[in-house]
């Protein structure tokens, strides 16, 4: 019997058995912020399909050949629902199947609104937002501008520490605008990771338009 013939035979096998073994059954805790993922390892007896159970969770690859396989399941979308959520991931080859729990965390902050418009002639806004993040946590970063920025921050400073927690923080201030065209700015609800001096996701942008000058 050729060597051809003896691999298409064991593939063939392959298929028929099927089955599949976990080497990860469950992925905790993934950021409530979108396009965060983990991989997961299995055993499958011969080729194989994986699908989530919800949309906020992708699977890539969703389909292979038997032996050693290794899929990612990432984030498509954020919790905004304020609770943990789960997603089941189905891994099925040759009619049998396993199953894996994702985990997505709740962390939450919000700008309320997300959206501030100014007139051309300048002046002040406070920013609210609503988290269950710790106070420590929590950081408002944006780009520094010459004409706009925290009241009492250096222009130079690119993040101030909100002041106030699940409501305001300092007042923003904007400079007039003598130029003839809209500007814009937008600034960040982060939250850092555990070393401290590293973002670790963000949470929600909120963007300032100032409108312009009008032209006699």
């Amino acid at each position: 019997m050729s060597l051809g013939i003896v691999l298409l035979l064991v593939g063939c096998i392959a298929d028929e058995v099927g089955g599949v073994y976990l080497v990860t059954e469950q992925v905790d805790d993934l950021p409530s912020a979108q396009g965060h993922g983990a991989e997961v390892f299995f055993q499958a007896g011969g080729s194989w399909k994986a699908t989530s159970s919800a949309s906020w969770l992708e699977v890539d690859p969703s389909e292979g050949l038997g032996g050693r396989n290794g899929i990612t399941v990432h984030t498509v979308e954020s919790n905004h629902t304020r609770d943990r959520r789960k997603a089941t991931v189905t891994i099925e080859s040759g009619g049998k199947q396993q199953q894996l729990t994702v985990w997505q965390r709740n962390e939450y902050a919000l700008f309320n609104p997300n959206v501030y418009t100014i007139g051309a002639e300048g002046g002040e806004v406070e920013m609210a937002f609503s988290s269950n993040v710790s106070k420590d946590s929590l950081l408002i970063s944006y780009i520094p501008m010459d004409w706009i920025g925290f009241e009492g921050d250096s222009l130079r400073t690119p993040a101030t520490r909100a002041s106030e927690w699940n409501g305001r923080v300092r007042k923003l201030v904007v400079q007039p605008n003598l130029q003839p065209t809209e500007r814009s700015a937008y600034f960040l609800l982060v939250m850092y990771g555990e070393q401290r001096r590293t973002l670790y996701q963000v949470l929600d942008t909120a963007w300032v338009y100032q409108q312009a000058m009008s032209q006699p």
